[in-house]
C-alpha cells in the first residue's frame, strides 16, 4: 500500500469518526468531495441508520443532514431524516422531508402514506387528501390509503365519501369491529339511523356480548329512534337479540313518543336485564318515562320501577335522586327529601341535588334546616353561585344581614348573565343592602332587576316603599307602586306601599283612601298597616279614630314599641 493511499485511508476513518461522535456539521469541503462518490455515501448512510436502530435519533439527523447537504435527490434518505425527526418530537421537520421524499418518489406508497400521515397530523386535510387520491390511483382499494382517506373526510365533514373510502377498504379489513363503529358514527351523523342498525348488527353477529352502539354513539341514536319505520326495525333487531339492553332503551323513546306509560316501563325493565348499560342513560330516560304520570296507578308502577333500581345500582346516587323526585311529586316531601339527602351525601352527587334539599327546607319553612345543608353543600361545592345565594337567602330569613351580604356577594361574583336565578340575586341584594343601610347600592341592585324584567312585583314594591322610607325619589316611587296597585287592586300590601308614597308626599286623604282598601284585605293586614292608618288619620284631625287604628296594630304580631306612645300621648310619636 502505498503512503498516499494508507493517507486517504486514515482521512476516511478520521471523517467517519467526527460523524460518530456528531461533529458531522465540521466536514469539510474536501470530506463532502470524498461523500459525492458512492460508497462515501453508502458509508454514512449505514453509519445514521446505525444510530437510528439504537434509537440515538439526534445522532442520526447529524449524520443524515450532512450527507443531505451534498445529496439533495435521494427520497430515502428525507423519509428518514423525516421519521428521525418525528421520533424526536419535531413534527415541523418532519413534515418538510416527508414532503421531500414524497415529491422525489410519487409513486412510493410507503413514502406517500407517511406525508399524508403527518398532512393530517398538521390539519393539512385537504393536501391529505390530495396526496391520498393520487395514490389510491394505483390501487384504489388498499386499505390503508382508504382508512386515512376516511379519516381526512370525517374531519372535512364529508361523511358520505369517507363511508365510500371505508367500503373500497372492506375487501381488506372484513368485519374489523373499528371500522364497524366509524360507519356506525358517520351514518348516524347523517340521521341514518336504519343504516347504522344494519352496521351494528355486524357486529352482533361477531359479538353478540357487544353493544350495538357506543354509549356517545347512544346519544345520537336515541334523537333519532322516535319514528315508526325506525321503531319496526328495532322490535325485529330485539326479536333476534332480546338481551341488548340499548334495543330496549331505544324502543322506549318511541313508546314515550306515544305516551304509552305501560310499554315503557317494560322496556325499561328489559333495560336492566343488561348490566351492560349505562346507568346515567337509564336515569335520563327513566326520567323523562316518569313524566308520564298523571295517576296514582302509574305511580306505584313508577315506584316499583324505581325501588327495583335501587336493588340493581345500590351505589348509583342518581337512582336515589329520582325516588326523591316521585315521593314530591306525590306532595311527600320529607319522604323525597330523605332520598335527596342519601344520593347527596353518597359518592360525587351533582350539586342540583343539594340545591333541591334546600329548596324544600325552604318550602317545609326549615329555615335552619336550610342553612345547615347550604353549608354542608358548599363543602362539596364552594364555587358555586346558587347554592351560596341559597345560604345568603336562609341568613337573611334568620335575621343575620351581615353573614346573608357575605353569601350573596360570593353568589354575584359567580353569576353568568345567563343564570336563571339572575333577577332572584340582585332582587334579594337589594332588600340586604337596604337592610344593613347601603341604599345607594340598594338601588342599584333593584334597578338592575327591572331592567331586565320591567313588571317585577317584588322590586317595584320593596323598591318604592324603601324610598318612601327615606323620604326620596318620591315621584319615582310612586310611579312604581301605581303600577302594582292597578293591577292587584285588592291586595293590601301593593295597597299599603302606595298610600305610604302619598303620605309622604304630604297627600294624607288619598293615602288614608288607598289605606282603607289595605285593610279590608284580610289575608294581608299587619300590625304596619293598621299603624299607617292610624297616622294618616291622625294627620287629617281624625284623633279618636287615628288611636282606634294603632290599638288594632298593637295588638298584631310584630308591632312597632312606639305604639304605646302613640296611644298613651295620642299624637304620632318620632322616636
Amino acid at each position: 500500500m502505498t503512503q498516499q493511499n494508507i493517507g486517504l485511508g486514515l482521512f476516511r476513518r478520521w471523517l467517519l469518526l467526527l460523524l460518530f461522535v456528531g461533529f458531522s456539521s465540521l466536514v469539510t469541503a474536501q470530506g463532502k468531495r470524498l461523500i459525492q462518490s458512492k460508497a462515501g455515501q453508502e458509508a454514512l448512510f449505514q453509519e445514521g441508520m446505525r444510530h437510528y436502530i439504537k434509537e440515538d435519533f439526534s445522532e442520526a439527523i447529524l449524520v443524515w443532514e450532512s450527507l443531505a447537504s451534498v445529496v439533495s435527490n435521494e427520497p430515502s434518505l428525507s423519509f428518514y431524516l423525516a421519521k428521525a425527526y418525528l421520533a424526536e418530537k419535531n413534527p415541523k421537520s418532519a413534515l418538510v422531508h416527508a414532503r421531500r421524499a414524497h415529491e422525489l418518489s410519487p409513486y412510493s406508497l410507503d413514502y406517500g402514506l407517511f406525508f399524508a400521515e403527518q398532512l393530517l397530523a398538521d390539519r393539512q386535510i385537504s393536501e391529505a387528501i390530495t396526496c391520498l387520491t393520487k395514490l389510491s390511483q394505483y390501487d384504489e382499494s388498499h386499505p390503508e390509503v382508504n382508512l386515512l382517506l376516511a379519516q381526512a373526510y370525517l374531519w372535512s365533514e364529508q361523511g358520505a365519501l369517507a363511508l365510500q373510502a371505508l367500503d373500497r377498504a372492506d375487501h381488506y379489513v372484513g368485519e374489523y369491529p373499528a371500522i364497524i363503529r366509524t360507519k356506525e358514527f358517520i351514518l348516524l351523523k347523517q340521521k341514518q339511523l336504519t343504516s347504522a342498525l344494519k352496521a351494528g348488527q355486524r357486529l352482533l353477529a361477531l359479538d353478540d356480548e357487544e353493544q350495538l352502539f357506543t354509549w356517545d354513539q347512544m346519544d345520537v341514536a336515541w334523537d333519532l329512534s322516535q319514528a315508526d319505520s325506525v321503531q319496526t326495525d328495532l322490535r325485529n333487531l330485539q326479536a333476534q337479540y332480546p338481551a341488548q339492553g340499548q334495543l330496549a332503551l331505544l324502543l322506549t323513546n318511541g313508546y314515550l313518543h306515544q305516551k304509552n306509560f305501560d310499554s315503557c316501563i317494560i322496556q325499561l325493565r328489559r333495560a336492566a336485564e343488561d348490566h351492560e348499560v349505562l346507568p346515567s342513560m337509564v336515569a335520563q330516560v327513566t326520567m323523562k318515562v316518569f313524566e308520564l304520570i298523571d295517576d296514582p296507578i302509574k305511580w306505584e308502577q313508577a315506584n316499583q320501577l324505581a325501588t327495583h333500581w335501587l336493588s340493581i345500582y345500590p351505589e348509583e346516587p342518581r337512582f336515589l335522586a329520582i325516588q326523591g323526585d316521585l315521593f314530591v311529586s306525590a306532595s311527600k316531601i320529607e319522604e323525597g327529601q330523605r332520598f335527596y339527602l342519601r344520593a347527596a351525601r353518597m359518592g360525587d352527587p351533582k350539586y342540583e341535588v343539594w340545591a333541591r334539599i334546600i329548596q324544600l327546607d325552604f318550602e317545609l319553612n326549615a329555615i335552619d334546616s336550610a342553612s345547615v345543608h347550604a353549608l354542608e353543600a358548599l363543602k362539596a361545592f364552594p364555587r358555586q353561585g346558587f347554592l351560596n345565594f341559597q345560604l345568603g337567602f336562609a341568613r337573611y330569613l334568620q335575621g343575620n344581614n351581615t353573614d346573608a351580604l357575605k353569601y350573596l356577594e360570593i353568589a354575584r361574583g359567580i353569576i353568568k348573565p345567563s343564570d336563571n336565578w339572575n333577577m332572584q340575586l340582585f332582587s334579594m341584594l337589594g332588600d340586604v343592602y337596604h337592610a344593613v343601610g347601603r341604599s345607594k347600592d340598594s338601588d342599584a341592585a333593584f334597578d338592575k332587576v327591572l331592567l331586565l324584567n320591567p313588571t317585577d312585583e317584588h322590586v317595584l314594591n320593596n323598591y318604592s316603599y324603601y324610598l318612601s322610607l327615606r323620604k326620596e325619589q318620591l315621584v319615582k316611587a310612586a310611579g312604581m307602586s301605581k303600577q302594582l296597585v292597578d293591577k292587584f287592586p285588592k291586595e293590601g300590601t301593593y295597597l299599603d306601599t302606595y298610600a305610604w308614597v302619598l303620605y309622604q308626599q304630604g297627600e294624607f286623604a288619598e293615602a288614608l283612601r288607598y289605606l282603607d282598601r289595605a285593610v279590608a284585605d284580610e289575608e294581608s293586614q299587619s300590625s304596619a298597616v293598621w299603624e299607617h292608618h292610624g297616622d294618616a288619620l291622625f294627620r287629617l284631625g281624625r284623633i279618636r279614630e287615628a288611636v282606634s287604628s294603632w290599638e288594632k296594630a298593637k295588638a298584631l304580631p310584630n308591632a312597632n314599641q312606639n305604639l304605646d306612645k302613640k296611644i298613651k300621648m295620642r299624637q304620632i310619636v318620632e322616636n
